[in-house]
């Protein structure tokens, strides 16, 4: 594996509407895992890069009646140093093997005051479905998370990501609730199944095994919170 050299973070895109398609795998020991992918990957016909590392501080919000979850969605807005953005998740996948759900995320102004103050799609569709109902926050998630780019071996395009996890769950008065594990594989760019010989490695050598639940359903169980059905 190439030796590490922090990639300069791109620009953020305005807004953004697309599938998320990743595989969610739970782990005890990330460390087995980094180990892992210092290791070639060119049996698989990839290479693994590691990019520059993340510090992301979320907070998912609801109406106290459940609006945003009642349409289909969770709503977080997420602070990565001085960024700060809004993103509806659909929360039912269209597959079990792996996530494959919506994802409507805009950036937020300095001057924005909340998730429902933006001018883009994110802020249009709460106003549209919330009116008047105040947002507050359910719980929080503090991310450490360490990247990996995916290329083919032969190619310079990026294909997918790999992201270590280490996240600790938070209530809506900053106590810590539970801290999770998590490696998450997502496509960027392509045909998912390009990352399955990926998916199947990691798994085999590591010991990874399905997470049984994303990280808003564990801040929802961790937090003893009682949403209704979505």
């Amino acid at each position: 594996m190439a030796a590490e050299h922090p990639a300069q973070t791109p620009p953020p895109q305005p807004s953004r509407d697309t599938l998320e398609i990743e595989w969610q795998l739970a782990t005890e020991d990330l460390a087995a895992v980094r180990r892992w992918l210092g290791t070639p990957a060119a049996a698989l016909g990839l290479r693994v890069e590691p990019r520059a590392s993340q510090v992301l501080h979320d907070t998912y919000l609801d109406t106290p009646d459940w609006q945003v979850l009642r349409a289909g969605f969770a709503l977080r807005v997420r602070r990565d140093g001085s960024r700060a953005e809004a993103t509806l998740k659909s929360l039912r996948s269209a597959r079990t093997d792996r996530a494959e759900r919506r994802e409507i995320t805009e950036t937020l102004a300095g001057g924005a005051t909340g998730p429902d103050g933006g001018d883009g799609p994110v802020g249009s569709w709460l106003r549209r479905t919330l009116g008047r109902t105040a947002l507050h926050p359910l719980f929080s998630a503090h991310t450490r998370r360490e990247r990996f780019a995916v290329h083919p071996e032969a190619a310079t395009g990026q294909i997918g990501e790999i992201a270590l996890d280490d996240t600790q769950l938070l209530d809506a008065t900053q106590r810590p609730l539970e801290r999770l594990r998590r490696v998450e594989v997502e496509r960027t760019e392509g045909a998912p199944e390009a990352l399955l010989p990926l998916v199947d490695a990691l798994r085999g050598a590591c010991g990874l095994e399905p997470a049984r639940e994303n990280k808003f359903a564990a801040g929802i169980r961790a937090a003893a919170l009682r949403p209704p059905r979505p």
